[in-house]
């Protein structure tokens, strides 16, 4: 007869399943928001990644530098960008004369190749142009009115050569967070007025913590975030070359070779037996070895070394936020991949950078740089497309769009002269035309030019069943509150004359 268990009080810690007394299940405790499992180790003292820890070590400017002059990857993750940025220049909305002295203007100022640098000194960690007036000191404010050519020069500086003053902490004025004065750090340390410097920062930096005022203004470098990353590749790399050299070993076995070295001049003979040998086997193709002695070579198998450093690489253009195709010059990875869809990602960010970085930079300068230059100072632009199509894309664009004309022209929504004059611009615009828009100039001097009034437009009476009459325009497709399509025009036409 078996006992039967009554009353049962198991000890603290212990629980009665009904059967046993087992072990009571503890809950499982967050710590800092992670699960912490005592069975498997993890989030307790003996998982290792609960020892892991950021630190921020912020690079010296000397170590930034050295970088960029020292490591190609480090100066075309900061170049291209920069370059990308400002390679096409801008599309004005403006007359050609005024586009003739802006461009004048932006060649005698070496205006992109100042921007450039500004921008890459930004993206080093902080950068600025200072706007160098003609017979106006640097801590004078910029003057509502610029003569034309009043500008002499447009100076980038990095942020080592630029000292900030005190820092506006009004937080009504719109300068907040500002320094309200600068300084150039030179022997004589010139005040510089702030309207005089168009500033160019890095990345942003929180200042959550301890972080200087004058990093919480400049930014972070590019440099600071990829370094590690940069760093790995560097060292894949270099550790493969120094296995070039060790690609193909050959080992020599010969008995008593301790005993040849120890005896007088054994070493001598040592080294005239390896030269030997090697000059015969370079020679005749044969190898001569003594009793007991072999020759062997061997080599480093290189299998999965080249995906390594593909994948460290990989991971570089990751951190650089920049496609491996743009930044390493290579055809992209996969066997149907063609790289555009990363491109056209990587030049839609370069767009949004252009209009939220670059753009109100160059405004600022615009203020001063059209007057300058003797034209309005509030014309219209907008970025030209920073990745640039080829031949084959363009042609297939243009063809597409003169199939819309035609569809356009046939449904008669739009007057063919608008249309028309709507297309002469786009070619002129597209610059796959050469000369066109001169042509067009002598075309219309000569009598040649779009149709203006209704003798030019061909517009031909058409007598109607009830004895009135309408116009039909062979060129716009237009009539009077009717609106049917050109080609009616010569239906009409073809109506209207006597029969035999």
């Amino acid at each position: 007869m078996s006992a039967r268990i009554r009353n049962v009080r198991p000890k603290p810690g212990f629980v009665f399943d009904g059967q046993s007394i087992v072990p009571a299940q503890r809950p499982i405790p967050l710590v800092d928001g992670a699960l912490a499992n005592f069975l498997t180790g993890r989030g307790t003292s003996v998982d290792r990644t609960t020892h892991s820890f950021w630190l921020n070590q912020t690079m010296r400017p000397e170590q930034i530098e050295a970088a960029y002059r020292s490591s190609w990857l480090i100066r075309k993750i900061v170049d291209v960008p920069a370059e990308d940025m400002t390679r096409a220049g801008r599309d004005w909305t403006a007359t050609k004369e005024e586009i003739t002295k802006i461009e004048a203007e932006e060649k005698r100022l070496k205006f992109w190749h100042a921007v450039r640098t500004a921008l890459t000194f930004g993206r080093l960690g902080g950068g600025a142009l200072f706007i160098n007036l003609a017979d106006f000191a640097p801590d004078k404010p910029l003057p509502a009115k610029i003569a034309p050519g009043m500008i002499e020069s447009l100076v980038p500086l990095y942020r080592t050569q630029i000292v900030l003053g005190q820092m506006d902490d009004d937080l009504l004025s719109p300068t907040f967070g500002e320094p309200t004065v600068f300084r150039v750090n030179t022997h004589a340390q010139p005040i510089i007025h702030p309207s005089r410097l168009v500033i160019f920062k890095g990345q942003m930096v929180p200042g959550l913590y301890s972080t200087s005022w004058e990093d919480r203004f400049w930014g972070d470098s590019v440099v600071q975030v990829v370094d590690e990353a940069v760093k790995d590749a560097t060292t894949a790399t270099g550790g493969f070359a120094a296995l070039i050299d060790e690609a193909k070993v050959d080992v020599l076995t010969m008995p008593g070779m301790y005993e040849m070295l120890a005896r007088p001049g054994g070493q001598e003979q040592f080294m005239a037996a390896l030269q030997a040998a090697a000059t015969g086997k370079s020679i005749h193709r044969m190898l001569a070895l003594g009793e007991g002695e072999t020759w062997e070579t061997r080599q480093i198998n290189w299998a999965g070394m080249p995906e390594v450093i593909k994948t460290y690489l990989s991971i570089v253009a990751g951190a650089a936020d920049i496609p491996a195709t743009r930044l390493l010059g290579k055809s992209p990875d996969g066997q149907n991949s063609t790289g555009e869809s990363d491109l056209a990602n990587y030049f839609q960010g370069i767009s949004a950078k252009q209009e939220a970085g670059l753009r109100p930079a160059l405004e600022k300068l615009d203020a001063v740089m059209l007057q300058s230059a003797g034209v309005p100072a509030d014309l219209v632009w907008s970025f030209s497309p920073a990745q640039a199509m080829d031949e084959a894309r363009q042609a297939e664009i243009e063809a597409k769009e003169a199939t819309t004309v035609v569809t356009l022209v046939n449904a008669g929504v739009i007057p063919e002269p608008a249309l028309a004059k709507a297309v002469q611009n786009r070619l002129i615009e597209s610059q796959r035309w050469p000369g066109l828009e001169d042509a067009l100039k002598e075309a219309e001097a000569a009598g040649d030019g779009l149709p203006g009034d209704d003798d030019d437009l061909d517009i031909i009476p058409v007598e109607t069943a009830k004895g009135g009459g309408q116009s039909v325009s062979a060129g716009s497709g237009g009539q009077s509150g009717s609106g049917s399509p050109a080609r009616r025009a010569n239906d009409a036409q073809s109506a209207s004359r006597p029969t035999g």
